[in-house]
């Protein structure tokens, strides 16, 4: 049964639960939620925020009016040039490799067209233009700060890459008193409490060793400090674990005492080191087992093709730090998709007696506008008390949108 199954299609129509589970193939439009504040006023779009890969996008020229920038517009190489504040940016519609200030910028998600308009990720103009960018996770709120009125002071002279690298000893040591140690007590990463079961679970399942291999401090002044990183992270025990690169910017602050701290993180780009071969290896599964995983497999597909809210929340494990995001969203994307899904291919990597990854290939394509996408994902389902499996997090390796012309 399971080694048939694996190369057999299931075609669906309205498969938006998937959808959940796959963020990265479409943005979540945030309805809004999400409030932008620039130097202390709300900013009003006429369309609304999405976030996508991580990144808030939103509509391109109301920001940029609001932060002074003057627009230019290259219908040739579909790229929307901003000068002003003492900065040039250039974005170029689906390439995630900006231009600001002649040097080349990877961003977490490119900017793209929605509903006609171009949208851009708000946190990399607003930091192009020297201003500070913070996000209250509790109000769901932006706020942008004002533009710097001198060119900024150097800080005294600290040893910025020995401070990060504590930081990053403390996450291979599995030591949370100290990493909370390290965070700024205004941090909103300390009133994130999905980040930390999240990584809890991590340091009991995994010993991830987490390695610097670039750093460079792209701004500071008296009391801030922006940094980037390069970080490789590689599991040592045997269980199965997506190494990974990526790339992060870090906001420093000083605290009350003048102590540096860490106050914010922002994986701006991320690549999975797991090859092929390892993904589709054949593993000596148990065939119940095997028939048990497969089974969960259509359950999640055949509850999303019935737009069933419970059916599909049945199928996640309510334990997973995203249940509750996975259910909003889920409700979102019920509300705004008519898509079509196609399983190509399914292939149990490795199971335990309470874990399992599965690795999926699976296409989309939107009824309502032409577009499609094709994710592989790593699939961790976890068993549960009765002995079924359910979802526990999805990692998505790769994705590939093609989408319909738009007219600027």
């Amino acid at each position: 049964m399971g080694k048939s199954l694996r190369m057999k299609k299931w075609k669906f129509m309205l498969c938006v639960a998937l959808a959940c589970m796959m963020l990265a193939a479409l943005p979540a439009h945030a309805e809004g939620e999400i409030k932008v504040v620039i130097e202390g006023e709300e900013v009003k779009f006429e369309k609304t925020p999405v976030v996508e890969g991580g990144a808030t996008l939103v509509p391109f020229r109301v920001l940029f009016e609001k932060l002074g920038l003057a627009v230019d517009w290259n219908q040739e190489t579909k790229t929307i040039v901003g000068r002003g504040e003492g900065a040039t940016l250039e974005l170029q519609l689906d390439r995630k490799a900006a231009v600001i200030n002649g040097e080349t910028v990877e961003m977490a998600a490119a900017p793209r067209v929605i509903d006609g308009s171009a949208y851009v990720p708000l946190r990399l103009v607003g930091e192009a233009t020297g201003r500070l960018v913070n996000w209250d996770g509790a109000a769901r709120t932006i706020t942008i700060g004002a533009a710097p009125s001198a060119p900024a002071e150097p800080a005294e002279d600290f040893d910025f890459e020995g401070f990060y690298r504590s930081f990053l000893a403390a996450g291979n040591a599995e030591d949370l008193e100290a990493i909370r140690s390290m965070l700024h007590p205004e941090s909103p990463l300390l009133e994130d409490e999905e980040n930390w079961v999240a990584m809890l679970e991590s340091f009991r399942l995994y010993d991830v060793v987490m390695e610097l291999e670039d750093f460079e401090v792209l701004e500071e002044n008296e009391s801030y400090a922006l940094i980037y990183s390069i970080e490789k992270l590689t599991n040592t025990n045997d269980l199965f674990y997506v190494d990974r690169r990526m790339k992060q910017l870090i906001d420093l602050v000083k605290d009350e005492t003048g102590a540096w701290k860490v106050y914010m993180t922002l994986v701006t780009d991320m690549e999975y080191l797991v090859s092929e071969d390892r993904l589709t290896a054949d593993a000596d599964i148990d065939a119940d087992v095997e028939k048990a995983i497969f089974d969960l497999l259509v359950a999640h597909l055949e509850a999303a093709e019935a737009e069933d809210p419970e059916a599909m929340m049945n199928t996640i494990d309510p334990a997973s730090p995203a249940a509750s995001e996975t259910e909003r969203t889920m409700k979102l994307v019920f509300a705004m998709v008519d898509a079509e899904y196609d399983l190509e291919y399914a292939n149990v990597i490795q199971v335990t007696d309470t874990e399992a990854f599965v690795y999926t290939i699976q296409t989309m394509k939107n009824v309502d506008d032409s577009r499609s996408g094709r994710s592989k994902q790593v699939q961790h389902l976890r068993k549960q008390a009765d002995g079924s499996w359910k979802y526990y997090a999805t990692y998505t390796l790769s994705t590939e949108l093609v989408e319909k012309f738009f007219i600027f």
